[in-house]
Parts: structure tokens; C-alpha cells; sequence
């Protein structure tokens, strides 16, 4: 099975219709190519798992006239496959397990990160991409800084974005939206102490840093960001068990707002471990 019938040349490619990458590098040129998809490397950091589902339902809708050219990058002597990982497998699946013969746009002279840069604009303007797979992306090219601001914050207080599938382990923020809103919310300084915070508090259990945990926790210094004692936070909070904190928020009816939820929680928390003293008032919106 071919991918598409092309005029064959000596060398075996196809007729090199050269067109130009905007953007990133306007110099950069690129060729249309046939190319064995036994040629083609995939599983770069930067791309989202193949989907199995997403694979069985491209087979049952085959149709070669909707196809377009592979996106495909040379560099450092190996064809690299930027966009067309699910349509490689269901080509092959309709094939019996077997490589094929596919169009390819092949780009030369792109590095790693111009090709995760490529591979997150060409899956953005198809709207495939998870914010967890794009923000991945992101991190692989280097290309947007508060994407790496956040990942070094992240990084310096201990934790590790997991963008891919988190596997558990202690300090591993799985949780990308709430983690990007709550930067958003604080701003670096303040979201850098929120992490210290948590980190302290709970030791990078799990349960710690789920999303509600951290946008709780971001309305809840927020709030308090001028009155808290941050000794006081992680010596009163710290007795308290993270699920405890879910299980109550999720209990609370009285607001649709999921941050203010858990904030509530911790903010009761923090002065009912109190023994005397003023406690914090209630200046919540909402």
C-alpha cells in the first residue's frame, strides 16, 4: 500500500517541491519526499502517546483524500516524524503490521527544540493537544518563558511538573492547569512561597498537590499574602492530612468556586490549630 502515487526519481525521493518554514527561521527550506515509514523515528519527548482508540478510528475512516504530508525532521542523520504519528500506525495496521511508502514534508537543519516548537504549533491548530501534552511541548522547545518560569520555580522548591503520566511518587505535580492559573494568580515570588509552603507542609505526599489542593492554596495566600506567618502555616497545617482538606472542601455547597472551596478549609485550619492569639478574618470574596 503507498500513501500516494508520486513521480519517482533517481534517488528514490519524490520531486523536491521546495517551500519555506515561516517563523521560526524563514531560511529554513523544505522538500516533499517518499520515505519508508521503516525510515522514520518517532517518541520524542515533545509528542503526546500514541492513542490506540484515536488509531482504530482513523482505520475505520480511511479516506486518501483527506491526507496531507507527514511533517518530517533530518537532522543528525535520522528522519524524525514531527505530526503524523496515529496516521504511521493505522497505515500500517491497514497493512498488515508492515511499513509503507509515505508522502513526507521534510524540513532540514531544525534543532530538537524548533522541532518540539513545530510539533506543538502543527497539534495546536488541530486542537489535539492536552494542556498537560502542550505545555510538554513548551518545555521541550524552550520557546515560551513562562512555561520555563514555571518548571524552574517548580524545580527550585523541590517538585517535579509532571506532564507526562505522574507515576505516584512523592513531589510530583500532575495538576498543569491549576498549576499555571495559580502562577497566574500569584506571580513568581508569591507563587515560589506557595510552593515552599506545601512542600514543608506535607512533604510532597500526593494528595497534597492535587489540583484543588493548589488552587486552594493560591486563593488561600492570595487572600493572606501580607498577614500570613509562614512558620505558623507549616507548623499548624502540617498536622492536618491533605485528604482531610479534599474531603471537606468537596462537602462544601454553599459555592460553585472549587478554589475557594479548599481555601476555605485551609484558612479554618490554619485558626482552629491556633492556641490563642489573633486568628485570621475572613476576607474571601464570594
Amino acid at each position: 500500500m503507498s500513501y500516494r502515487k508520486k513521480k519517482r526519481f533517481p534517488n528514490g525521493r519524490a520531486d523536491p517541491q521546495q517551500t519555506t518554514l515561516t517563523g521560526m527561521n524563514a531560511n529554513l527550506q523544505s522538500t516533499e519526499e517518499l520515505l519508508s515509514t521503516g525510515e522514520l523515528y518517532s517518541g520524542q519527548p515533545y509528542q503526546r502517546p500514541v492513542n490506540d482508540s484515536a488509531v482504530d478510528k482513523l482505520v475505520r475512516e480511511w479516506d486518501p483524500r483527506l491526507l496531507t504530508p507527514l511533517v518530517v525532521s533530518y537532522r543528525e542523520g535520522r528522519y524524525n516524524l514531527v505530526d503524523g504519528q496515529h496516521r504511521i500506525c493505522a497505515m500500517r495496521k491497514k497493512n498488515n503490521g508492515k511499513d509503507v511508502t509515505a508522502l513526507c514534508r521534510v524540513y532540514r537543519g531544525l534543532t530538537y527544540e524548533q522541532e518540539a516548537e513545530l510539533y506543538y504549533k502543527l497539534d495546536k491548530a488541530k486542537g489535539h493537544l492536552r494542556l498537560s501534552h502542550a505545555t510538554k511541548a513548551l518545555v521541550e522547545s524552550g520557546s515560551n518563558s513562562e512555561v520555563m518560569e514555571i518548571k524552574r520555580l517548580l524545580e527550585d522548591a523541590g517538585f517535579v511538573w509532571a506532564l507526562d503520566k505522574p507515576t505516584g511518587e512523592a513531589f510530583e505535580i500532575g495538576a498543569t492547569r491549576a498549576v499555571i492559573s495559580a502562577y497566574h494568580l500569584l506571580g513568581g515570588a508569591s507563587f515560589s512561597r506557595m510552593l515552599t509552603l506545601m512542600a514543608q507542609a506535607w512533604h510532597g505526599v500526593p494528595s497534597s498537590l492535587k489540583a484543588s489542593m493548589i488552587s486552594g492554596m493560591a486563593l488561600f495566600l492570595k487572600t493572606y499574602e501580607t498577614e500570613l506567618d509562614d512558620a505558623a502555616f507549616i507548623k499548624r497545617l502540617s498536622a492536618v492530612e491533605p485528604d482531610e482538606i479534599i474531603r471537606r472542601g468537596k462537602v462544601d455547597f454553599s459555592t460553585n468556586r472549587a478554589a475557594l472551596r479548599f481555601a476555605r478549609v485551609i484558612w479554618d485550619k490554619y485558626n482552629g490549630q491556633r492556641s490563642g492569639g489573633r486568628k485570621l478574618p475572613y476576607r474571601f470574596k464570594g
